[in-house]
């Protein structure tokens, strides 16, 4: 399949001006035995040039549209294939790749969200399972090492019995409306036909859902959401809150948003029981604390480098911590597409990266979040979005006078 030293990859999307191409392109780097020899960078030829330098590639090695690369793909025979294709484009293009990598037989490892919406989801696991072409999600979580910590101590009940949770996923890079000044980045996440009519909810959301069900074992029932679209020309939230409940019986909260001025931390996860309360941020990666009900803290640290980003108008995951994580993914993919990991896993493990299945049920938790975005009371008018409780008027209009009439006696 390869020489001695690589096992060839392919990419699809991730162009020289993609955010999270870089990303990926420096976490299979530090792999070390995974080489990308080819791929559609671009929406032409032309546009995918730019990497024949940096990676060595042939004009030959450059397509104009990933169809084009895959169908050739499909017609290669021994060490000429590839181990596995790499998708890095817009949420909505997740589906019409990975349909027809797996139709040309072409194992793929796609970005997050699994689809932009619950049909196409349900396609595609059913195509996962009738192609049985591996398919694998780069949700990195699993990758981190105190993380898989945490979820070992929340189920030796080192907390207790978990009452509540609180995930956020808070950063300011569109604080500002940066899609009209050449933010490319920013630009198809406000689109609803290129991120998903959430907005937030598709592009930060499905980290919070993941985790917490990961982490826990809990299976969210019930989402009611207050999203918005607060910078000014947005038809798409860019900041939500969401109220959960769980099949377990416990409740909590999570707080995404794009326009959070200030904050580039990543996911932060708090986990609360009747013992204690556990506490882990991905911007901080390397510490786990642990805080019992007198006050006492404990940190538990290990050597995984730092997951700060820094203050700029992109996504959160510029950062080695993620870059890392994000390189055991593929390092494990590669390594069962290999056939190294034949050997059944206990139920406490669990592969790295996010499966077909577990895709799908993110997109159905997201997509009971659009629901409740948009859902409109029966006798309600259409422009309703979410019934609140309205307070209720009080015996007194202006608490600021009766104030200043008792400091005047």
């Amino acid at each position: 399949m390869a020489d001695s030293k690589y096992f060839k990859i392919g990419m699809v999307g991730g162009s020289m001006k993609s955010f999270m191409g870089d990303i990926h392109r420096a976490a299979i780097k530090k792999v070390g035995n995974l080489k990308i020899v080819g791929g559609s960078f671009g929406t032409s030829k032309q546009a995918s040039y730019d990497f024949i330098k940096p990676l060595g590639l042939n004009v030959d090695d450059l397509f104009p549209s990933y169809r084009d690369f895959l169908r050739r793909e499909r017609q290669r025979k021994g060490d000429q294939k590839l181990l596995f294709v790499s998708a890095i484009l817009p949420n909505t293009m997740h589906y019409p790749i990975a349909m027809t990598a797996m139709d040309s037989g072409v194992p793929i490892l796609g970005e997050k969200p699994f689809t932009s919406n619950l049909d196409e989801a349900a396609n595609l696991v059913r195509k996962q399972r009738a192609t049985k072409v591996p398919y694998r999600i780069a949700m990195v979580y699993p990758a981190y090492s105190q993380l898989v910590r945490a979820k070992t101590l929340l189920s030796k009940g080192t907390i207790g019995t978990l009452r509540r949770f609180y995930l956020t996923m808070q950063s300011g890079w569109m604080a500002r409306r940066v899609e009209n000044q050449g933010n490319t980045h920013a630009l198809w996440r406000v689109d609803g036909k290129r991120n998903g009519v959430g907005g937030v909810l598709n592009d930060c959301g499905c980290h919070c859902q993941f985790v917490l069900e990961w982490l826990t074992g809990f299976e969210i029932t019930e989402v009611c959401v207050g999203a918005h679209a607060c910078v000014p020309g947005r038809l798409i939230p860019d900041d939500a809150t969401v109220l959960v409940r769980t099949k377990q019986g416990i409740g909590g909260t999570f707080m995404v948003s794009q326009i959070a001025t200030g904050h580039n931390e990543g996911l932060t996860v708090e986990i609360t029981g009747d013992k204690g309360a556990l506490i882990w941020r991905q911007c901080d990666p390397g510490r786990l604390v642990i805080i019992d009900n007198a006050g006492k803290r404990k940190e538990m640290k290990d050597d995984t480098p730092s997951g700060e980003s820094p203050f700029e108008e992109k996504p959160y995951g510029a950062n080695e911590a993620y870059i890392e994580a994000l390189a055991r993914v593929y390092a494990e993919f590669a390594e069962s597409l290999q056939g190294k990991k034949k050997k059944a896993r206990s139920k406490d493990q669990h592969i790295l990266g996010m499966t077909a299945e577990e895709g799908l049920r993110s997109v159905a938790v997201t997509a009971a979040m659009e629901r409740s975005v948009q859902f409109v009371p029966p006798d309600a008018s259409p422009a309703v979005k979410w019934q609140p409780v309205v307070m209720p008027q009080l015996e007194f209009p202006k608490v600021t006078e009766l104030t200043k009439a008792w400091l005047d006696r």
